[in-house]
């Protein structure tokens, strides 16, 4: 008996210590749930009860910010990206998810420097460059528009929008050859692309 009560009590043991394990992944499956269902209020809900100092802390915020991005409030959204910022300085998923809500808000100077620092964590980022390319863009800053681009399209060779953002360039620095080979390029790699298409043909 003796044996009996041992392995019952260290059963109960376990399974009390397994519950808040579970209510933390049932917290984290209904808020999944609910932004794949448009509730993006009540997925920031669901996750309320995931602690503020435990292990998951700096994923609750960058989820917060995510989730506070896609229905448009960009400024909650930013808050929360600054403190996954404050909390980990070398994340880079806080790096770049915080340029969305900046670049939709039209903060461009500040989404430039965002996509730098993430770029100085990881140079040739796909997402980063693309993303300072779009706030040089906003900017007309297109000298340094069409340097990003020309990094784009030398680490991303088959990517269509990199070729897009070169073509852009060249042709507000009025590089006509440049372009019509830019936008050429272009529908190589994403034929009947309109963009290019109508460009090519005034040319």
């Amino acid at each position: 008996m003796k044996l009996y009560s041992l392995l019952a009590a260290l059963s109960a043991a376990l399974t009390l210590s397994a519950t808040p394990v579970r209510a933390q992944e049932a917290a984290w499956q209904t808020s999944y749930q609910l932004e794949a269902a448009g509730k993006y209020t009540e997925a920031i809900a669901a996750i309320d009860s995931v602690p503020a100092n435990g292990p998951d802390a700096e994923l609750k915020l960058l989820r917060r910010g995510w989730l506070y991005y896609l229905p448009g409030k960009f400024d909650d959204s930013i808050r929360e990206y600054r403190l996954a910022i404050d909390r980990n300085g070398k994340s880079l998923d806080a790096r770049l998810g915080i340029t969305l809500p900046l670049l939709a808000a039209k903060r461009w100077r500040e989404a430039e420097q965002s996509a730098r620092f993430a770029l100085e964590m990881a140079p040739n980022n796909y997402f980063a460059l693309v993303r300072l390319a779009v706030a040089q863009e906003a900017q007309r800053d297109w000298v340094g528009m069409e340097k990003t681009a020309a990094t784009l399209v030398t680490s991303y060779t088959t990517d269509a929008s990199a070729y897009v953002y070169l073509a852009r360039a060249s042709a507000w620095l009025d590089k006509k050859d440049e372009s019509v080979a830019a936008y050429t390029a272009v529908l190589s790699r994403f034929p009947g692309h309109l963009e290019a298409k109508a460009y090519l043909v005034k040319k």
